[in-house]
């Protein structure tokens, strides 16, 4: 069988799970943390039950919200990385703190563990868990984390604690503590190969590019890729901050 060079999109049960998302709760949140006006963004990875890690993440971005999956910008090709040295090469899903976008000033333990929040994010961990034999779960930033700790479901499982990757430091020091730890919990991929090298301190990380199997059919081909090849979207300025989002091709 062929395998799909794109993401073909949510089973039914996927699908009814992502329609319930309460989104009138973000829409209608005080003093409106959220940029809601171009949609969720759900995931990023495998739906079909071939998962065994779970990658937490944060909140979409403009990258993010233009190929509605998750982690496709900088931050997700630095994250490519991580997984890519691991040897992982897709057996992972991709679930976010939020499915909206939120203002840094807004960002706090308060609002990651609203019960509204909370409670439609645990229901994608439950599912990610009862459809895929997980072996670990590796969360990029606080938020993520504070997220995996608030979930009732994830019982036993491993969870690597790793620093958000456009964090302004300590990056590459935490992935190198943490990597033996992530390593141990997670088998590679058959196509995958581990590479225990460290990550260099004093440069920066290399990005990889996101799998089109993971965007879409039809994405542009440099949507998702790396340094020199990236996409170019910023929000637009003053009155349409929320309204427009410029996108500029290599």
């Amino acid at each position: 069988m062929h395998e799909l060079e794109h993401d073909p999109g949510p089973d039914s049960t996927w699908e009814q799970l992502f329609q319930s998302a309460p989104l009138d709760h973000y829409i209608n949140f005080p003093n409106s943390p959220f940029h809601t006006r171009f949609g969720p963004v759900f995931y990023r990875g495998r739906l079909d039950g071939t998962a065994r890690v779970l990658v937490i993440g944060q909140d979409p971005a403009t990258d993010e919200i233009l190929a509605h999956r998750i982690l496709v910008g900088q931050a997700g090709q630095l994250v490519q990385t991580f997984l890519a040295k691991l040897g992982l090469t897709h057996s992972y899903l991709m679930l976010n703190t939020f499915l909206f976008g939120i203002q840094t000033a807004s960002l706090n333990q308060t609002i990651a563990t609203d019960a509204g929040i909370m409670a439609y994010r645990n229901k994608l961990f439950d599912q990610a868990q009862a459809s895929n034999n997980l072996s670990a779960i590796l969360t990029f930033g606080t938020y993520a984390h504070l997220s995996a700790m608030n979930w009732p479901g994830r019982g036993s499982l491993k969870v690597v604690q790793l620093t958000h990757p456009t964090a302004p430091s300590g990056v590459a020091a935490n992935w190198n503590s943490q990597f033996a730890a992530a390593s141990s919990a997670v088998a590679s991929d058959p196509d995958g190969t581990v590479d225990s090298t460290p990550f260099s301190t004093t440069h920066p990380i290399q990005r990889t590019d996101v799998p089109r199997r993971d965007l879409p059919f039809g994405v542009p081909s440099w949507h998702g890729a790396g340094a020199g090849r990236g996409t170019h979207s910023q929000r637009g300025a003053g009155s349409n901050f929320e309204s427009q989002i410029l996108w500029t091709a290599p």
